[in-house]
């Protein structure tokens, strides 16, 4: 409900003119507050460099076997790094999942190496 400015007459529903003096009526029109901004833009995650690097010391470090401990070791420092930036990043950082597998076999790689020494220890024993 409404009043007419000129002479003060209630207005029930949606007339452009007041039935009482004829005055013309500025039709209400209802628009909504514009909508403000209160969230902060969602960047998409990422894979941590440091898991991608452990990932990839790893593989190589298997696939040149001939160099035991040049890139497992590398593979066992970045995995752990990755994993922990993954951690702190707040699900801006992925990866996770890389940099285990990156130490899984920086850690097998140095086992087997270490396996591999004492065998040949042992045959360099058993042999002299």
């Amino acid at each position: 409900m409404r009043q007419c400015p000129s002479c003060g007459h209630t207005i029930t529903g949606a007339e452009r003119f007041c039935p009482a003096c004829g005055q013309a009526l500025a039709v209400a029109v209802w628009q909504p507050a514009p909508a403000i901004e209160t969230t902060l833009p969602i960047a998409p995650a990422r894979n941590s460099r440091l898991a991608i690097v452990s990932l990839i010391c790893g593989i190589t470090a298997w696939i040149l076997f001939f160099i035991p401990l040049l890139l497992a070791v590398p593979a066992i420092i970045c995995g752990h790094l990755g994993q922990s930036a993954v951690k702190r990043g707040n699900g801006q950082l992925t990866g996770s999942g890389l940099a285990l597998f990156g130490l899984a076999l920086g850690y097998a790689h140095i086992a087997l190496t270490v396996v591999a020494l004492c065998l040949a220890v042992a045959v360099m024993a058993v042999g002299v």
